[in-house]
């Protein structure tokens, strides 16, 4: 603490959210605080991890944790947006201009041992292009923000060297609502031909040098605590990929009438896994979704339907978002790492692409009369 003030840092609850109650204020400064609009009150209040605060030589730049304060009654309580992380020293920071005042609290560690895996890391193939967009980490249970960068690494498989700066930097970083599944953006503007920073540096990736994907232990779920052990795929780096995802040069197996057969689509080249999961669906002849379980194939090269009840004659529809995409983030409607000069790569207004087909019973073999 510095300042000379006296103020109370605990850990709370506060209308069912874990939080960070701050106590010790005057009746004066409660009243005053209170009068100001959120905006106003986060420049006049911060709440952010201590290493950052203690190595900082300017405490107006800082970017403090997300969340938000809310006052009532002696008290003003910091809900952040993502879990606190246990075992992490925070740092409290009061008028930041003209005086400088900070208290620190521990975050402590609960019992208990690490209970989190890595489930699977996307692409699942064995080759990227070299102008890859995304990779996909699938957690067991919920993870905490703020480690991705800490802990996801990308190396050399033949020497072991650290290829920095493939990724870009996200505040906040890309989970789903679960906080299950992380998404890393490989450096878009590095991967972009024509743009400042790939003329500099080049692809992220190098074309023909394998890499391996490293998730470290160090991770840490929403708990505080780190992951049983740590995780990494191998991939080989190809040539890269500049064409728009094109639904007829696909292989359909379509399903007879009567039957619970699945309908299986085989792609031309792998897609992106998190966007296969809802780009693709079914509609009967009067353009109703048919009930039923997609699933992804190995490498993101195929996808099956399941209907959940058995075929009926007639006509129905494969449905194609525009937006699915595959490895380089290439997709119906344009090409993502595309040469500026060329015309038929800029991006197209394609709509959902509708892959029409008719169930018919099964073909009765005919039958020859036999003669004596």
């Amino acid at each position: 603490m510095t300042g000379g003030r006296r103020l109370e840092l605990a850990w709370s609850d506060h209308e069912g959210r874990d939080c960070l109650c701050i106590r010790g204020w005057t009746e004066a400064e409660l009243r005053a605080l209170g009068g100001l609009a959120a905006a106003a009150l986060s420049r006049r209040l911060a709440v952010l991890p201590s290493e950052l605060a203690e190595a900082a030589t300017d405490l107006h730049a800082l970017q403090s944790l997300a969340g938000r304060f809310e006052i009532a009654e002696d008290a003003i309580y910091f809900i952040p947006r993502f879990p606190f992380l246990e075992g992490t020293s925070y740092s409290l920071l009061v008028d930041l201009a003209p005086a400088e005042m900070v208290w620190t609290i521990l975050r402590p560690v609960r019992a208990g041992a690490p209970s989190t895996d890595v489930v699977a890391i996307y692409p699942s193939g064995e080759e990227l292009p070299v102008n890859q967009l995304k990779l996909y980490v699938h957690f067991s249970s919920p993870m905490s923000e703020g480690w991705a960068a800490r802990s996801v690494h990308v190396r050399r498989a033949d020497s072991g060297e650290s290829l920095d700066g493939v990724f870009l930097s996200m505040e906040p970083e890309l989970w789903d609502r679960e906080r299950r599944r992380l998404t890393l953006l490989l450096e878009p503007g590095r991967i972009k031909r024509g743009l400042a920073p790939h003329e500099e540096a080049g692809y992220p990736l190098i074309e023909d040098v394998p890499i391996v994907v490293i998730v470290d232990g160090a991770f840490r779920d929403a708990a505080g605590r780190p992951l049983r052990k740590g995780a990494e795929r191998r991939y080989q780096v190809g040539p890269a990929v500049r064409v728009r995802v094109d639904p007829m040069k696909w292989r359909y197996h379509w399903p007879t009438a009567g039957s619970t057969d699945s309908l299986t689509v085989e792609f031309d080249r792998p897609l992106d896994h998190a966007l296969l999961e809802h780009s693709l669906w079914v509609n009967d002849a009067a353009g109703v979704p048919l009930a039923g379980r997609g699933s992804v194939g190995d490498g993101e090269r195929s996808w099956r339907f399941e209907p959940q009840l058995p075929w009926k004659e007639g006509r129905y529809a494969l449905i194609v978002d525009p937006r699915l995409e595959d490895l380089a983030g290439n997709s119906l409607i344009r090409v993502f790492d595309r040469d500026l000069t060329q015309a038929e790569d800029a991006p197209s207004d394609a709509r959902q692409a509708a892959i029409d087909f008719t169930c018919l019973p099964p073909v009765t073999p005919l039958r020859t009369k036999q003669t004596s």
